[in-house]
């Protein structure tokens, strides 16, 4: 008996900066840009259509990728399905309408463009870091103990320090669940020499608004004025 399930269909599947899905037989998981999970439900499609090489329509037990405030679907998959060796998904806005995205099928897992780089850079994080503003600085400060850090949240959160795999000379301090939108409303860290940026969401974009020193680097350290660093994607850390 020919199973109800395809292979061509198991696995891991990448839109690039928007979707990442994961099947395992009936098991469906649909991340986010930031790899966070949108959905984790239970499919049900013809196999031996899709074995065939036939277009296959996949149908989701829960297609609700997000909601509002009240609780009614924000966002959600309108139609998922397999065309010609690849995925598209029919992907509805309540506000903004339909757009199609198109995924291939990848041999890894959601985490491995993320390389971890604790052992080269947790020892010289450690320690106070203060907020510089005007070339002077604040009584805010970020503190880096061990593999957690602690500024403008209400408690410490362990991090990993990260690169990606498309800018290894680009390094981060993300949350530990390597998950980039998890710092209270902040994205990752920047590690630059001898200081640290931080940056605040606003809808899908990430706004630089402080840079963190070492007491002993005032005035040693080039601190970029806010205005020169324009408004960045938060979906550039995904690939």
């Amino acid at each position: 008996m020919k199973s109800k399930f395809s292979d061509k269909l198991n696995g891991f599947w990448e839109e690039g900066y928007h979707y990442y899905l994961e099947f395992d037989n009936e098991k469906l998981t649909v991340r986010n840009y930031d790899r966070s999970v949108a959905i984790r439900t239970t499919v049900d499609y013809d196999a031996k259509a899709i074995d065939r090489g036939e277009r296959t329509v996949i149908s989701l037990a829960d297609n609700v990728l997000s909601r509002d405030g009240s609780g009614e679907p924000f966002t959600m998959i309108r139609e998922l399905a397999y065309e010609g060796g690849e995925l598209k998904f029919l992907y509805y806005y309540t506000i903004m309408g339909e757009k199609l995205y198109t995924l291939k099928k990848v041999d890894h897992g959601p985490f491995a463009h993320i390389i971890i780089r604790d052992d080269e850079y947790l020892e010289q994080l450690q320690g106070n870091w203060y907020q510089i503003r005007g070339g002077k600085l604040t009584d805010e400060k970020m503190v880096i103990v061990g593999n957690t850090i602690k500024a403008l949240w209400s408690e410490a959160k362990p991090f990993h320090v990260v690169s990606y795999t498309y800018d290894k000379d680009s390094v981060y301090i993300v949350p530990e669940n390597l998950i980039s939108r998890d710092f209270g409303g902040y994205t990752a860290v920047e590690v630059k020499p001898g200081m640290l940026t931080t940056q605040m969401i606003i809808y899908d974009a990430s706004m630089p608004v402080f840079n963190f020193v070492r007491k002993g680097d005032v005035g040693k350290v080039n601190v970029p004025d806010e205005a020169d660093r324009p408004a960045g994607s938060t979906m550039v850390n995904t690939m």
